[in-house]
């Protein structure tokens, strides 16, 4: 039997440290049936990977996974990644042995939508994943039950080319010759190996700018809404300091026309002798008396003001979290049936898919479904690591690509085509929607112009 007809089907899983655990297909089967679980995997998310083994115990194809694991170390039972299918229709990857595999992984995926359930193998100078796997398949592949090839044939293929016919060449050239073909082959599987390198390094990077950059505007909104809130608070207060200003000079100048009266009054009564003088001393003390409680009064309220605002922003949000907690009970009593519905059709094996601009085929599990049915535009911006606000600005410049600057007539806008930006996360609104270079009203850019009759 020759290594070809001879294949084995093994899943290997990894940690931080590497390969922590292999077994063959079979028994990742009864793992994803429900018949065992893996206590050591509890409540992860765990990187695998399906690899199909010829006799030689050569990787023929592989597909790199993800497998969430619940915290009894039982596996997500609405998993449904089709490995063979993945691995048979894979594109192709470095030489392990059997000449170049077969592999899917998250940079090269045959199936769109299984994108989010796959990972990129790390290919760094001593800890790179592949030769791991080709080690530990030749180690422990006959330990773990994979199919071993007894009758290997090691004798030297003749070149079909060769083969019946006189060599019409020296032997020195055909050696010479086939030396240089064998370096061709091998240049050719170092570049793709080296492109896939680089191509898994910036889906890396861009992932992680991405997230970034969502991280970033996310933090942005809520220094916003808090800024929004304090300016609020500070023109409140200012309103009300005003106000107790105005009350202030009010009193103030009531003093100072009564003053005024008690002068012109002991001027006219100079003469009334010194009974006149005791009872206007006692009266400019019962006055001052009077004003210095009225101060305190005014101090007293402005303190008590100052609390209440202090306080009030407690208070509203503790109202605000018992609304949402009696939305919430109320929203899962009113669910609760069509959830059941839902996890039904899922146990049938039926699938939830939607398609959003610039987040593709969207697979929604049945327990994300009422999010989704909530908000949809904001399910699919989270997709795309994206604000909600972000998503409908690209959304729109995607649906209708036009230039967005002011026009100056009737608050109308340009209006000219600009380029189309594909990608969500890539758009920049106030950048991207206007055409800096054609603008105002649009000067002739031909550069522009023939890359949008292009389109």
């Amino acid at each position: 039997m020759s290594a070809s007809a001879v294949t084995s089907e093994a899943i290997l899983f990894f940690d931080h440290r590497g390969i922590s655990k292999s077994m063959l297909y079979s028994d990742f089967e009864a793992i994803l049936d429900g018949m065992v679980g893996v206590p050591e995997f509890a409540d992860k998310e765990v990187r695998g990977a399906y690899c199909l083994v010829n006799g030689h115990l050569k990787v023929k194809a592989m597909v790199l996974f993800t497998i969430d694991f619940d915290e009894d170390g039982m596996a997500d039972t609405t998993w449904n990644v089709p490995l063979r299918h993945l691995a048979e229709h894979g594109a192709q990857g470095p030489d392990m042995g059997a000449g170049p595999i077969r592999l899917a992984c998250r940079s090269q995926c045959p199936v769109a939508w299984h994108q989010d359930q796959l990972w990129d193998p790390g290919m760094k100078p001593g800890a790179n994943d592949f030769i791991a796997i080709r080690d530990l398949i030749l180690e422990r592949g006959p330990k773990m039950g994979l199919e071993i090839d007894d009758d290997m044939d090691t004798s030297v293929a003749v070149p079909p080319v060769l083969a019946g016919q006189a060599p019409t060449v020296t032997p020195d050239d055909d050696d010479s010759r086939k030396k240089e073909d064998a370096e061709r082959v091998r240049l050719a599987r170092i570049i793709k190996e080296l492109r896939l390198r680089v191509q898994t390094m910036e889906n890396s990077q861009t992932e992680e700018v991405a997230k970034l950059r969502y991280a970033a505007q996310q933090k942005e909104e809520i220094l916003n809404a808090q800024l929004e809130k304090v300016l609020g608070q500070f023109k409140a207060l200012k309103s009300q300091n005003g106000a107790l200003r105005e009350q202030n000079d009010s009193l103030k100048a009531q003093v100072q026309s009564l003053n005024r009266s008690l002068e012109e009054q002991s001027h006219q009564s100079a003469n009334q002798g010194s009974e006149l003088e005791v009872l206007t001393e006692q009266y400019k003390l019962a006055l001052e008396q009077r004003l210095e409680e009225e101060r305190a009064k005014l101090s007293e309220q402005i303190h008590a003001k100052e609390m209440d605002v202090l306080t009030r922003d407690d208070v509203i949000g503790q109202l605000k979290e018992q609304i949402s907690e009696l939305k919430r009970n109320q929203g899962k009593e009113a669910s609760s049936g069509a959830q059941k519905v839902l996890e039904k059709l899922e146990d049938l094996g039926l699938s939830f898919i939607a398609f959003h601009p610039g987040a593709g085929h969207i697979s929604i599990p049945a327990e994300q479904m009422s999010e989704y049915m909530d908000n949809p535009v904001a399910f699919a911006a989270r997709k795309c690591l994206v604000t909600e606000d972000h998503y409908r600005a690209w959304l729109a410049h995607y649906e209708n690509p036009v230039c967005q600057v002011s026009a100056g007539v009737d608050s109308q806008v340009c209006g000219k085509r600009v380029i189309r930006v594909e990608v969500p996360n890539q758009f920049k609104p106030g950048v991207s929607d206007r055409n800096a270079n054609r603008c105002p009203n649009c000067r002739n850019d031909s550069a522009i112009d023939n890359v949008l009759k292009f389109r």
